[in-house]
């Protein structure tokens, strides 16, 4: 394969008015304190890896971190009265230590994708 000589490139932006750029500085803002969290939000941490296995009785997902303390759960019992029905349960740390946990129930939805739906 042959080596090309390839030239650094520089994006170059299109000339605008001071009132143009003072817009889409304002612009980028808004968007940025859009996405921020509010104060006194807690933001909690990801879980790991998504692991999945089945058997049985039931096929069951999985995610945590290395220390478990962030963790999701789903499992589907292989019965014909909850053969569409997931069961699961949230487990997380915020930075504080606080433990927060949910439980919850999903099912999956016209388009194959698993929904979470009240209890």
């Amino acid at each position: 394969m042959k080596a090309q000589n390839k030239k650094a490139r520089s994006v170059v932006l299109a000339p605008m008015s001071a009132t143009a750029a003072e817009l889409l500085h304002r612009l980028q803002q808004e968007a940025a304190e859009a996405v921020a969290p509010a104060a006194g939000t807690v933001t909690l941490p990801p879980t790991g890896a998504l692991r999945a296995s089945s058997s049985g009785d039931g096929t069951y997902i999985s995610a945590y971190d290395s220390s478990f303390n962030n963790s999701i759960s789903l499992v589907q019992i292989h019965s014909r009265q909850s053969h569409t029905r997931w069961s699961g349960t949230e487990t997380r740390r915020d930075a504080n230590g606080q433990r927060w946990q949910r439980d919850f129930r999903a099912v999956v939805d016209d388009f194959g994708d698993l929904v979470e739906v009240s209890s």
